[in-house]
């Protein structure tokens, strides 16, 4: 694999092993369609185990049955120790959970521990490399959260993190971000809308001054989970020579502003008069 496929396979990794399995599949698919050969054959596997264990946290086992036994095989057609080390027990973990979710389709009793769940250990640290992660359930579609998302006219009335936003939530546009961290001041930010994808992800990238000081790449994240309910997640993912200086305080700031924000956000869209 080349660097950009192992920063994607591990970025997939952690989002994995927090039960983000639908923000998994999304990232390992991006690497997907950048492999070939026996990478593309491993990654589709993990992507179809993901997709699989979604299945499984929106209440539907069959689903989950026949995802994971295609991404198994596929993991199977690999060899066991080219892309990390636990790939043979982690096959045998998700070969125990489709026979787990089969028994769950076959009796209709939909009881699983979510913590027993299968792990992918990170490969390795990176002291240039760090990562902030939240998410929250909102009981509301997809399309609605997408809507308060992106109008950012209305951040002002509601945003305790992301004070405002000029510019237009597409691919490519230019944005000017204003970001006040919890107890902190309000920072201007310019960044570049890397993807906009209605009712799925809104990504955008900042840096600090040059490339590879202090780059950060925030994706907001909507994964369905039941028809009116969402799971919306924030990640930012910061490299740079500055990371280890810098990472303590503006990891734990933006975690806190991350958590606000997300509150704030399932607050205004369970809000069904709001006009957002």
């Amino acid at each position: 694999m080349d660097r950009r496929l192992v920063r994607l396979l591990e970025d997939g990794i952690v989002l994995f092993d927090r039960g983000q399995f639908f923000e998994a599949h999304e990232v390992w698919e991006d690497a997907w369609r950048r492999a070939r050969d026996e990478d593309k054959v491993f990654l589709h596997g993990l992507i179809q185990v993901a997709a699989g264990f979604h299945k499984l946290q929106c209440g539907q086992p069959s689903g989950t049955v026949s995802l994971l036994s295609k991404g198994v095989a596929k993991l199977a057609a690999v060899p066991a120790d080219a892309f990390f080390p636990e790939l043979r027990s982690f096959r045998a973990s998700v070969e125990s959970w489709k026979g787990a979710a089969a028994r769950m389709a076959g009796s209709g009793a939909f009881e699983y521990e979510a913590s027993a769940l299968p792990r992918i250990l990170p490969l390795r640290g990176h002291p240039f490399h760090s990562y902030v992660l939240s998410d929250i359930g909102i009981d509301a579609p997809a399309e609605r959260v997408w809507s308060v998302l992106t109008r950012f006219d209305t951040y002002p009335d509601w945003n305790p993190f992301i004070r405002s936003v000029r510019g237009e939530a597409r691919a490519g546009a230019r944005l000017a971000v204003a970001i006040r961290a919890p107890g902190g001041r309000t920072v201007t930010l310019r960044t570049r809308v890397l993807r906009a994808e209605a009712r799925r992800e809104l990504r955008w990238r900042g840096r600090l001054l040059l490339p590879g000081i202090f780059d950060g790449e925030h994706v907001f994240s909507i994964a369905p989970l039941a028809a009116g309910r969402v799971r919306f997640s924030q990640r930012e993912t910061f490299r740079g020579v500055l990371v280890p200086v810098l990472g303590r305080v503006v990891l734990a700031a933006t975690r806190a502003g991350f958590e606000e924000m997300n509150r704030a956000l399932k607050r205004r869209a369970e809000q069904p008069t709001d006009p957002a």
